[in-house]
């Protein structure tokens, strides 16, 4: 499974390189307000080039109980990620592409104070939609709006036992969000 992510991020970096010589990249930055909200924080930074954007990003948040397999727990995910995607159309509008995360899991039970750090590479795919309110004119820069969903999947779910209480890290996972962002 490690191999499709690693074929696919070559791939994208070097369609990148080839790219980057014809066209002129925009930097993009942004955030995700979702995290805030789930008492965590996000910070991504992308290029757009052509047809394609990829971006890298540090992130983490703390899962409200109904997604957790099991609220007797505390659970606070942080991690740095990488994305390419596939723009349909221009640098607004419909995308799709891949995820690769790198993620640590901080478990444990609410009443105790032990953590258990559980660390792992999570893959995925993902889509959305670019909503840039700058003008075509100017390369649309300025600030933008992007709901997205990734189905992520984690190929080393581990299990964590704390007395008679468990908690099992789920192999698929969808993230639903929406992120707000600056275009240069």
């Amino acid at each position: 499974m490690y191999h499709w992510v690693l074929v696919c991020m070559i791939y994208a970096i070097t369609f990148h390189g080839q790219t980057q010589e014809k066209l002129k990249p925009s930097l993009e930055i942004e955030t995700d307000p979702l995290a805030y909200l789930l008492r965590g924080y996000s910070v991504h930074a992308a290029v757009t080039y052509g047809k394609f954007r990829t971006s890298v990003g540090a992130y983490g948040i703390k899962p409200p109980d109904f997604l957790k397999s099991n609220d007797a727990f505390y659970v606070f995910t942080s991690g740095f990620d990488l994305k390419t995607d596939y723009l349909f159309g221009s640098v607004k509008g419909f995308h799709v592409g891949i995820q690769a995360t790198y993620s640590r899991d901080r478990i444990g039970l609410k009443d105790t104070d032990y953590r258990e750090d559980l660390w792992g590479l999570n893959i995925g795919i993902r889509g959305g939609y670019r909503f840039l309110f700058g003008k075509p004119a100017n390369q649309y820069r300025g600030f933008y709006i992007t709901p997205w969903v990734a189905l992520m999947y984690n190929p080393s779910t581990k299990t964590i036992q704390h007395g008679n209480e468990v908690y099992e890290q789920a192999a698929w996972v969808p993230f639903p969000t929406l992120h707000l962002g600056w275009r240069f």
